[in-house]
């Protein structure tokens, strides 16, 4: 009879701990966005049609594509200026990469929102 006067006493402080328990509240689970890869060569001995074999020849050419981006730049210099849509980000094969813009007025990049510029160079503009 002690053993059921235990569970007798422990059932409603289990019962009142559980209760009282605050609920933790929960993160929308993050949407993944698919993104569009986008390589620029500006030695790129023929015009290509942006994939990793046959690169586009000019920045400003991967710009105008529609949705979220990813450009890769190959090493050389990308001579603007340029304007980054919204939620683009542009890859730099490192030193090598330099985004430039001629005189002393022009801004080199102009960038929308969530726009992310990695592993390059800006040279030049104000």
């Amino acid at each position: 009879m002690p053993a059921r006067v235990r569970f007798r006493t422990f059932l409603p402080w289990l019962l009142v701990l559980c209760a009282c328990r605050t609920q933790v509240p929960r993160e929308a689970p993050a949407v993944e966005v698919t993104r569009t890869h986008v390589w620029v060569d500006p030695a790129g001995w023929k015009p290509g049609d942006g994939s990793r074999e046959r690169p586009l020849r000019s920045l400003a050419e991967a710009l105008v594509r529609p949705g979220p981006l990813t450009v890769h730049l190959a090493r050389g210099t990308y001579t603007g200026p340029f304007t980054l849509p919204p939620d683009v980000r542009v890859e730099g094969g490192g030193a090598g990469s330099v985004l430039y813009a001629k005189g002393p007025d022009a801004p080199v990049v102009t960038a929308g929102r969530d726009a992310l510029l990695t592993d390059l160079e800006v040279q030049g503009g104000s």
